[in-house]
């Protein structure tokens, strides 16, 4: 039968859901099992993995490999893909580095243009909004993007005022994205609702070998320069103990790809105080929120939602935030942190100190995550493919 939706995006391995490249493909196994437990069929378009089948199932949605990410055609390739599954809407889960970099932006702008003339209605999520004035020398040492600055703000607000004109809607994440965007649809990004377990937060750090009186602030993710980790462990060695940051994930593919040593860098420099995991299996991801005392996220410069802040809403993790990412995702006061490393060890001081202050936090975290449950953000999505929402 007919897809309701194609999805083109990354998609972790048959079986598993924190898998992956990017967070987006995570993100995209979630929203598939959410469109379908909601009664849509789903296929998804995806870049070829090692190992994987070309053609399978991950449970009831239909994954098909179909393009090789790096190359400068892979989204003509995709599009060409989802148009063969004969589906009633294409829906591209977008970011500037997701599929083929700046060499394939042209290909990638014509196959949209072509596509928008003859193929089915189609939805672009841009899961990366930047404003053009923050890209500065700065943003792209931090990004580790090769042109000048110049270049890389006219090129990324060219992409960013071409998207909207080459979809029949876009989403964006955060409502403060639609002011660069005009136009967009505010969609949030999905929790996970985590399963019952008679396990005590006790229990989970006693089998990740986590010390029971630590205060642990965790930094959650693929470990790369845009999530201002510095800031963070910095923080926890001013703070002192009981408190103790933990970076739980890899390094970001693309940074070991390119032979970037960040992440040992960061080791080296702050091993002594912090503890780093390295990469974390997807049966531990869970864990790792509730052996939180807060989940930390110290981005400078925020550019997209924030995977790890929904596994934190999620699990009811109390959470900290940079002043500009609480200014993205509209956060309370009370979850928002000044910039620098003393201001955040000051907050890590008092919140290891009181139970009633970090209760207040974990309380603002209750009230945000309301309304962004997969199932609620799946019902979201089919109104959009439905064109009930503007």
């Amino acid at each position: 039968m007919r897809p309701d939706v194609t999805l083109i995006s990354p998609y972790p391995r048959l079986g598993t859901r924190h898998d992956g490249e990017s967070g987006v493909a995570s993100y995209t196994a979630n929203l598939a099992h959410a469109l379908s437990d909601a009664g849509a069929r789903v296929c998804v378009v995806a870049p070829e993995v090692p190992g994987e089948p070309e053609s399978g199932h991950d449970g009831p949605v239909e994954v098909r490999r179909a393009f090789r990410s790096g190359h400068p055609r892979a989204v003509p390739q995709a599009l060409a893909a989802a148009r063969a599954t004969e589906p009633h809407h294409v829906h591209l889960q977008h970011e500037l580095f997701l599929y083929s970099g700046a060499s394939g932006l042209p290909a990638t702008m014509a196959a949209l243009a072509r596509h928008k003339a003859s193929g089915p209605p189609t939805t672009i999520t841009m899961h990366q909004v930047v404003r053009p004035s923050a890209v500065t020398s700065d943003y792209t040492a931090m990004h580790r993007v090769a042109v000048p600055p110049f270049a890389a703000r006219a090129a990324i607000a060219a992409v960013q005022r071409a998207l909207p004109r080459l979809a029949d809607t876009v989403l964006v994440h955060e409502p403060s994205f639609r002011e660069v965007v005009r136009g967009a649809v505010v969609v949030p990004h999905g929790i996970e609702v985590p399963g019952e377990t008679s396990e005590t937060p006790a229990d989970v750090r006693r089998r990740l070998g986590v010390p029971a009186d630590d205060f642990v602030a965790l930094c959650f993710g693929f470990v790369a320069p845009y999530k201002g980790l510095e800031t963070a462990l910095e923080a926890g060695e001013l703070a002192g103990a009981p408190v103790h940051v933990v970076v739980a994930g890899g390094a970001h593919p693309r940074l070991a790809a390119q032979g970037d040593d960040y992440a040992d860098r960061l080791k080296r420099r702050w091993g002594a105080t912090s503890s780093f995991t390295g990469y974390v299996p997807d049966d531990q991801v869970a864990d790792w929120f509730r052996a939180a005392d807060v989940a930390l996220q110290c981005y400078p410069e925020p550019h997209a939602s924030s995977g790890p802040l929904a596994l934190a809403l999620a699990h009811r993790t109390p959470v900290l935030l940079s002043r500009r990412l609480g200014e993205v995702v509209g956060a309370s006061p009370e979850l928002t942190v000044a910039d620098g490393p003393s201001a955040w060890a000051d907050r890590l001081r008092t919140l290891a100190a009181s139970p009633q202050a970090l209760a207040a936090v974990r309380a603002e975290v209750g009230a945000m995550a309301a309304d962004r449950t997969w199932p609620a953000v799946a019902r979201r999505h089919l109104a959009v493919y439905e064109g009930r929402t503007r």
